[in-house]
């Protein structure tokens, strides 16, 4: 007899209905709500003075289509032009640099003073666009538009080498992407309090531009999610084994942006989190401390808690549920059929992961002040069948918003084809082949092969 668990065999997606789909989660024992009300999809969300029109974001996915001095370029307008005629109610701007020397592709966005006009004017054109199909759809408020402001971290890049800027020595990660603990730097306190305001600086350049908000990106293994799992950088305030050590650096740059913006309601100040790592302690978040370096390892959202409830005393109520590092096991964030070239499969059935990412988000939910506004993840996997879960959740209150990336990139139009069809065309999501990240990997502009023309020659 096989005792090999069934969360522990992996199959592709093959659910030719909703009726396979749930039989498939009552067989894996999972908690993945389903719901055939999708119109509830279509409320909106109070958030202090503003309101989100609808439950559906659009979540930051890099493109790496800017010109080369970091202003969006042709690619990056029609991307957004894409995701704008969709009808998600927010659309979260992918990861754009603070400066040049935190880029991880020589293609990345960077927001500095050079490439503020083009930035005004993408902002102006996704708006104007973005309103006009809300309005068609038949929603009455305007969509928000949130830039995620980042630090690539250990994923630097310099020159078109890779340069990594550490908050601690991991081999495994070293590993992952080819350097050695020669290559890069580990970062310095001085040189960390020296980008705590420039954080803050382009964080209100952000403002100025007409964004309604700015995510301090603390997910994906980037810097300050290394930080906050630097339990092994020794005689610094910015790591070693209290929270508050680890988690100061993100704490300081949101204090010094609630006090310049004087609390202002109507801008948002949020982050997009890795709750949970999946590396094994001492190095990983989130999870728990006494057991072998297994991965994925078990889950603790002690620390993660906490940190929200501090975010949330300094005036943060929105914020953007995510797990893992995708440049070291991909499957914590992205569940999906097919690894990248030269990846192989992972060891748990790809429904157990998005039960995983979804589950961490509605624990954190029902841990948290309720004001606090929570994003979901891992919708792309379901294909045609998650908005039926995203109903599931939402009508359950374990997430306000549902968030989809993958899904964006394959077919932008899948928020309007949930409100007005109740169901996205099974003929055009994202497949999870994994062939967008493999773009991301070997430093293409990135999009989707199978679905969109424009990439479909790419490799």
């Amino acid at each position: 007899m096989n005792s090999t668990p069934s969360y522990k065999k992996f199959e592709s997606f093959s659910y030719k209905s909703l009726a396979d789909l749930k039989q498939k989660i009552k067989e894996l024992r999972l908690e993945i709500p389903i719901s055939l009300k999708t119109e509830i999809l279509k409320q909106n969300v109070k958030i202090k003075e503003r309101t989100i029109p609808n439950r559906l974001s659009i979540q930051p996915m890099e493109g790496f289509d800017s010109n080369l001095d970091g202003s969006p370029g042709k690619l990056t307008f029609r991307r957004y032009k894409r995701y704008a005629k969709g009808g998600a109610g927010l659309i979260w701007f992918e990861a754009t640099a603070i400066s040049q020397n935190c880029r991880s592709n020589p293609h990345q966005l960077i927001l500095s003073e050079k490439t503020t006009n083009k930035f005004k004017e993408l902002v102006s054109f996704v708006r104007a666009i973005s309103n006009n199909s809300l309005k068609e759809l038949g929603f009455k408020k305007k969509c928000l538009l949130i830039l995620q402001l980042n630090h690539s971290g250990r994923y630097c890049r310099r020159e078109g080498k890779k340069y990594p800027i550490r908050a601690f020595h991991n081999s495994d990660l070293d590993e992952t992407i080819g350097v050695s603990k020669k290559d890069g730097i580990v970062i310095s306190d001085e040189e960390l309090e020296n980008l705590e305001e420039i954080w803050v600086n382009k964080a209100i350049l952000a403002k100025e531009i007409g964004f309604d908000g700015v995510d301090i990106k603390s997910s994906h293994g980037y810097l300050i999610s290394e930080l906050l799992s630097s339990r092994a950088r020794n005689n610094s305030k910015y790591g070693g084994k209290s929270l508050e050590n680890r988690a100061c650096f993100l704490l300081n740059i949101v204090k010094k942006l609630m006090k310049e913006l004087k609390n202002d309601s109507y801008f948002f100040i949020t982050t997009r989190m890795s709750v949970y790592d999946g590396i094994p302690f001492p190095n990983g978040f989130g999870v728990k401390s006494k057991e072998s370096e297994v991965f994925p390892a078990s889950i603790d959202l002690t620390e993660p808690i906490e940190l929200i409830k501090r975010l949330h005393d300094n005036g943060i109520r929105l914020i953007n549920i995510s797990a893992g590092n995708p440049h070291y096991k991909p499957q914590i964030t992205r569940p999906h059929d097919t690894p990248v070239k030269g990846g192989t499969l992972p060891n748990e059935h790809p429904l157990y992961g998005v039960n995983r990412i979804l589950n961490l988000a509605s624990k954190i939910k029902s841990q948290i002040p309720k004001d606090m506004i929570v994003i979901g993840s891992g919708f792309s996997y379901l294909r045609q069948f998650a908005g039926h879960v995203a109903a599931g959740l939402v009508q359950q209150q374990k997430v306000d918003i549902c968030g989809f990336g993958r899904m964006a990139f394959a077919n932008p139009d899948f928020p309007k084809q949930i409100f007005q069809d109740g169901i996205i065309d099974k003929n055009k999501t994202c497949i999870t082949c994994s062939q967008c990240s493999q773009f991301m990997k070997l430093g293409l502009n990135t999009g989707c092969s199978i679905r969109d023309p424009q990439y479909q020659k790419k490799l």
